[in-house]
């Protein structure tokens, strides 16, 4: 039928919105690392010299990808932890606990390159982005997800966003648990605030 259309809820408009939101997120991976390299270290400098409006561009510009990581980051959070835009989950450390073995192991082994590639790296040159050996409680903080909670500095340039991303998950779970807890009891007015949040 020439004239059909596709159902907002069919299996290949949601194959479509998952390509494009796999699209988005490959590009704005690419422009962040490209935005690092023209920002970190002394090879940025030398990049300038050779093509300084790309470098300045990507210094400038690259990381408002951030935004479009943040943007999906919390419509897939809405989309599995409220596919029906209701408050409600029965067990939020359980959800977060999910969450944090998705997202941990594989931070924990990046800072740990980090902080041997730092290691290596002041061994050779003296450079303010070369971060110094951290200190025990820096690595618990790391390991927590919580460095910037608890005042600590980045081990990498992008170990803040894993830990926002964290937070802000947990933060939602426990939104919903709570909204969904007291939704229908003295509190009705709740579930619509919760329920129009997800849905915005």
């Amino acid at each position: 039928m020439h004239g059909a259309t596709k159902a907002p809820g069919s299996a290949q408009t949601k194959q479509t919105q998952l390509v494009l939101i796999n699209l988005l997120k490959a590009g704005s991976a690419q422009l962040i690392v490209l935005h690092h390299l023209a920002f970190y270290g002394p090879m940025s400098d030398h990049a300038r010299t050779i093509m300084p409006s790309l470098i300045d561009w990507l210094y400038d510009y690259a990381r408002i990808a951030v935004q479009v990581f943040l943007v999906i980051g919390g419509f897939l959070a809405a989309k599995s932890l409220s596919p029906q835009g209701l408050p409600g989950i029965a067990n939020p450390l359980q959800t977060i606990w999910r969450r944090y073995i998705k997202l941990a192991p594989s931070f924990i082994v990046a800072m740990l390159l980090a902080i041997v590639a730092s290691a290596v790296a002041s061994l050779w040159m003296t450079d303010d982005s070369i971060s110094p050996m951290p200190t025990i409680g820096q690595l618990f903080a790391h390991v927590l997800l919580l460095h910037g909670v608890l005042g600590y500095e980045s081990l990498s340039a992008g170990a803040w966003y894993v830990a926002i991303d964290f937070q802000l998950y947990a933060l939602t779970t426990l939104l919903l648990w709570f909204s969904g807890t007291l939704a229908g009891r003295r509190v009705p007015w709740l579930r619509l605030c919760c329920t129009n949040g997800l849905n915005t």
